[in-house]
């Protein structure tokens, strides 16, 4: 008995090392084969253009584990992540770079990874998200179906769904790399809202969340969304535009000198903490919106 099981005990060990020896080919179409992809014009242009001198990638090409899985969300379309990515360094990259000299401020500072994202995410409470940031690493815009020749020459819809947002994030960063001081979280301490921001203040009530100090219903979610808003406005408008929000039915008098005194904060934060001037920032920004008819958002050779 014992020799018969030595026996078979053999032979299936024989099997097995036969088997070892035999090399299982699989498909050649099989995803479990690495495979390296052409790099495309627009791959070449990132990589050449924002990469090498900003240390930035973007990411245009879906990757579900880069993006909110909460969300029922579509890819990019490679012309409009053309120009979003030509946009990105005209109106958000390069006026860092005029103001400071150079571009390792936002080399230094900037999120690292850019994440395109084609269709819109829509909260539970019926507000979109038009941008996140992640821990200062990575910011993901939406809405890029819609971007195209036209909505790419209207200077409100860009500020609208991508630059606001960019300035905004961006501004998050900042903050988490030097705060900003407390002093400016006691100036509306008590009229934060959290959560029902969108509750209390809809879009077309902008003049009343004025009123209460905030120069916009989603400033008035707390003290951080407040300032990062607060920078985003300015920035990205002029000063008639700006004071067109100011004086929006509802507002007060009051309300305004509250934003107001908010916004030297930010002023002042912005020049002592990373030597920029804002409104030095905005007239760079505002005459490059200016030419955008001149602006060729599809060159990328």
């Amino acid at each position: 008995m014992n020799i018969f099981k030595n026996l078979l005990y053999a032979g299936v060990l024989l099997s097995l090392l036969a088997s070892c020896r035999k090399e299982d080919k699989l498909d050649p179409n099989s995803v479990f084969i690495d495979s390296k992809l052409a790099q495309n014009d627009l791959d070449k242009y990132i990589y050449e253009n924002i990469t090498k001198p900003y240390n930035i990638d973007i990411l245009y090409k879906y990757v579900d584990k880069e993006s909110d899985m909460n969300y029922n969300l579509v890819p990019a379309t490679y012309d409009a992540s053309i120009r979003m990515t030509r946009l990105i360094q005209y109106l958000g990259l390069e006026p860092y770079d005029d103001l400071t000299g150079s571009k390792q401020f936002i080399r230094s500072y900037f999120p690292k990874l850019l994440n395109y994202i084609g269709s819109v995410s829509v909260m539970n409470n019926g507000t979109e998200v038009l941008g996140t940031a992640e821990n200062g690493t990575k910011m993901s815009l939406y809405n890029l179906l819609n971007l195209d020749e036209e909505s790419g020459s209207d200077v409100d819809y860009l500020n609208y769904y991508y630059f606001k947002t960019i300035h905004h994030e961006f501004q998050h960063i900042l903050n988490q790399t030097k705060p900003f001081p407390s002093d400016f979280n006691s100036i509306t301490g008590a009229s934060y809202v959290g959560d029902d921001w969108s509750q209390t203040y809809s879009e077309s009530r902008v003049g009343l969340a004025v009123a209460d100090g905030f120069i916009s219903p989603y400033a008035s979610k707390e003290a951080v969304e407040d300032y990062a808003e607060l920078y985003s406005y300015y920035v990205t408008r002029s000063q008639d535009e700006f004071n067109a929000i100011l004086t929006a039915p509802g507002s007060t008098a009051t309300g305004r000198a509250l934003v107001q005194k908010k916004l030297n904060i930010v002023k002042t934060y912005m020049k002592d903490k990373w030597g920029i001037d804002m409104d030095l920032l905005r007239k760079n920004i505002l005459g490059r919106t200016a030419k955008l008819g001149d602006f060729d958002q599809t060159k990328i050779k």
